[in-house]
């Protein structure tokens, strides 16, 4: 294999658990061939396909190795139903798409030589299935969150490639199919040091991070995640690991782009799109980008950002397109009237001041970052700290101008690195012009009425050809990326964002973590909500609004979510609407479906 391979293979990372492999349970009684249709959102087939399909350079591993494993409880190939085993969602075989891989997989370069990867799409594309005439009926919402699991995944792929690794007459046949008519003994002995250096580095982040309760469908511990990549394995500090085991929902994305902040804590300012690159450049950092900061210098400590894998124009292209995604209006009968509005007259009194729309100067939405009783572990472990390794005494954005401490909250770390990262980008050293078709420079051409109000209508390139307005943009910059994933008020009790309502019918199971079934039980006291509910199922609930929480495709598909709840799985807090009678909840629920 060539160095160049090798190389990146050896910075990609590591991801297992230890304990015997749980494999996903094929969904039953599901028809082979609903009717797929489409929520109106906005979109055109084309601009799904995009956000589907485009890498933001994820780099799981070889795309020919994962093309070439086999199953361990079946005799197919580990991909072969586009991951629908694990709730992933199919896509056809298309120009954009010739692989056949699953909503969110992608290949970040060719079929030959790139690397299989994930794009947002994979965790913020939902489905539901209802009964419409006695057939089942598929509705796709783009934006909205996924059902799949994704650490049955991880373990899955784990179990998987230790097994090929561990099995001759299982990686014979891997070599084979990964080397072609190239095989031969010593290629194939190649191929089997560099995979086994690839399967211990996954294997070994797996077992690190990954919780021994399961986050189980549609949730993931996001910031665990991240915090372990960037800290732990781009910084090759193992002291930094903490098993993420903080599970959240995927958030909503119509309407993020408008949000004064975004993340569950608040920790993200928005309403630029310097401001979504950074906030995904996090993303990439932790689904398997590549990442290897290099000091330059001591005094003053250098950084260089530039050795990672992070495609910004894919990134860019993608908020572009969640910039302009609809919420998906209510596909079933419309509510009655009348009850819509009671239900109106109920929201203000007992939702408005946390969820209404109220538009700030700038002409972002104000999100409230509320302490309202809910499960604390997400904001407390979003406090961890960590070793600053290479990137102590760095320049860090929080606040701007300031050196990164050792040991630092691992949230300035992130942010430091993806600042870095982004600067790095913008503002090459030794400073020369940039390249605007970099997907930094095409979100702050986005953004220059904002970051230089006085340079509107000016030829870029001719302003930038002036040192001092290309330390005065870099000043702006850094000066609207200070506190990134720093929460408002740290120092207070356990607070999460509260969104605009728009579309919520579409983002159950509810609160933050995921541990309320649907609306009708949010708006009970917690002591009388579900203790434990099935997940995973696309079935959907018109009634309750929610999914069905009867039965799941997964085999542990039960989240224990009252007594006896792993911490970080908590259903309390959030009781408002609890007083409110029968007929005056419904009502309120009406009035939601159609936001």
């Amino acid at each position: 294999m060539k160095a160049s391979l090798k190389a990146l293979l050896f910075s990609l990372g590591a991801m297992v658990c230890t304990t015997p492999p749980t494999f996903a349970q094929p969904a039953g009684g599901t028809p082979a061939n609903p009717t797929l249709q489409y929520a109106k959102q906005g979109w055109t087939a084309e601009d799904r396909q995009a956000f589907y399909t485009t890498s933001q350079g994820s780099h799981m591993m070889p795309y020919l190795w994962y093309k070439a494993l086999r199953r361990l409880d079946a005799d197919e190939p580990f991909g072969g139903d586009q991951l629908q085993r694990y709730g992933y969602l199919p896509n056809d075989k298309s120009k954009l798409n010739p692989e056949g891989l699953p909503v969110g997989f992608v290949i970040d370069g060719d079929a030959n030589s790139g690397f299989l990867g994930m794009t947002c799409a994979a965790c913020h594309t939902a489905q539901i299935e209802y009964k419409k005439d006695g057939a089942t009926q598929q509705l796709r919402i783009d934006g909205a969150p996924a059902t799949a699991d994704f650490q049955l995944f991880l373990k899955d792929l784990t179990a998987v490639t230790r097994a090929t690794l561990s099995d001759a007459d299982r990686f014979d046949k891997f070599a084979r199919a990964v080397l072609g008519n190239r095989y031969s003994a010593t290629r194939a002995k190649d191929l089997k040091t560099d995979f086994a250096a690839w399967v211990k580095r996954w294997g070994d982040f797996m077992d690190k991070s990954l919780p021994a309760s399961p986050w189980g469908p549609g949730r993931l511990d996001a910031f665990g995640m991240i915090f372990n990549r960037v800290a732990a394995k781009d910084l090759g500090i193992d002291a930094n690991f903490k098993v993420a085991d903080a599970p959240v929902s995927y958030p909503f994305l119509w309407d993020a782009s408008r949000q004064d902040r975004t993340q569950w804590n608040g920790g993200v300012p928005n309403g630029l799109f310097i401001h979504a690159l950074s906030r995904n450049t996090g993303e990439v950092f932790g689904v398997f980008a590549d990442f290897s900061p290099k000091k330059l210098t001591d005094t003053p400590r250098l950084i260089d950002y530039t050795k990672n894998s992070v495609k910004f124009a894919g990134l860019q292209q993608l908020e572009e397109k969640i910039a302009v995604l609809k919420p998906p209006p209510w596909p079933f009968d419309d509510p009655e009237p009348e009850l819509v509005n009671r239900g109106r007259v109920k929201f203000a009194e007992k939702c408005g001041r946390c969820h209404e729309k109220k538009i700030l100067p700038r002409g972002t939405w104000l999100t409230p970052v509320q302490a309202v009783g809910t499960d604390p572990r997400m904001f407390r472990n979003a406090e961890r700290s960590s070793q600053s390794g290479v990137l102590a005494g760095a320049l860090s954005p929080n606040p701007p101008g300031s050196k990164l401490a050792d040991p630092a909250l691992t949230s300035n770390i992130l942010a430091t690195a993806v600042v870095g990262a982004l600067v790095n980008e913008a503002f090459a050293f030794p400073p020369r012009l940039p390249n605007f078709n970099s997907g930094v420079w095409l979100a702050i051409k986005k953004d220059m009425s904002d970051l230089l109000p006085d340079s509107q209508n000016r030829p870029i390139t001719l302003l930038l050809l002036q040192p001092s307005v290309r330390a005065n943009l870099r000043t702006h910059i850094e000066q609207r990326l200070t506190q990134m994933f720093r929460p408002p008020v740290p120092d207070g009790p356990p607070a999460y964002e509260a969104r605009v309502l728009h579309g919520v019918w579409a983002t159950a199971p509810y609160l933050h973590n995921g541990s309320v079934p649907n609306l009708w039980e949010l708006l009970l006291p917690a002591s009388q909500r579900s203790a434990s509910f099935m997940v995973g199922s696309k079935m959907y609930d018109q009634k309750n609004v929610g999914y069905v929480t009867d039965s799941s495709p997964f085999k542990e598909g039960k989240l224990v979510v009252g007594a006896g709840a792993e911490a970080g799985n908590s259903n309390a807090g959030h009781e408002f609407g609890v007083d409110l009678s029968e007929d005056d909840r419904w009502a309120l629920i009406a009035y939601l479906k159609q936001l």
